[in-house]
């Protein structure tokens, strides 16, 4: 992602964040707000969401493969924000048409949550063969997760095994053994050293590497 649409894209989530920082304050103050309070606050709350897995997804980025995932994230993050509030303030409650909007919205969410824990786990990863390794099994376990996960809402009525859910576990589990294992490795790595390292830290402006994000 570069760094004007960055900016841009961080400005809005300022704001939006603001917005429903204020209505949020407001349902719990007023008194004798009633439902509409609470859908105020309901509505706070998928927002406040959306922005936070869009920030997960707002690094800079430059190989192709983050970038379409960082798209990915904030567009469905988002989607599932207008789904869920489309659900909260329009959809009738107990039609049909809510519990449609209702399955798209975690769906989206569940894709936006997938999207944003892969950028961060592309973003702290080191550079070496088992590291890649590690990070490409946790990228499948991502997957598989949000697939087992989103049936869930796809799926009316899904009713699984126990098998289903022990598999959906076991994913589940080694997706936070390997994001565990990437973070330990990133600490690990040894420092940058010298003028090299500077150069790698702050690089010059015109430089090519000058978009790239700070080395932690």
């Amino acid at each position: 992602m570069k760094m004007p649409t960055r900016k841009f894209l961080l400005f809005g989530i300022i704001i939006s964040l603001s917005i429903t920082a204020v209505l949020g304050i407001i349902g719990v103050l007023w008194t004798g707000f009633g439902e509409a309070g609470r859908q105020l606050l309901v509505s706070a709350v998928v927002v406040d969401v959306a922005s936070i897995l869009t920030l997960c997804c707002a690094r800079q980025a430059r190989p192709a493969g983050l970038r379409a995932v960082q798209v990915t994230g904030i567009l469905s993050a988002w989607l599932s924000a207008v789904a869920g509030l489309c659900a909260i303030w329009l959809a009738v409650p107990g039609s049909g048409l809510a519990e449609v909007v209702a399955r798209a919205a975690a769906v989206l969410l569940v894709l936006a949550a997938g999207c944003a824990h892969a950028c961060l786990l592309l973003a702290w990863r080191p550079y070496s063969r088992p590291a890649r390794i590690i990070a490409a099994a946790t990228m499948a376990c991502i997957a598989a997760a949000a697939e087992l996960i989103g049936n869930y809402a796809v799926l009316p009525g899904f009713d699984p095994g126990s098998g289903y859910l022990r598999a959906l576990t076991a994913v589940l589990i080694l997706d936070a053994l390997g994001t565990i294992v990437v973070l330990v490795l990133h600490r690990l790595r040894p420092p940058l050293s010298g003028t090299a390292g500077v150069a790698a830290r702050y690089p010059s402006p015109g430089s090519p590497d000058a978009g790239l994000p700070a080395v932690l």
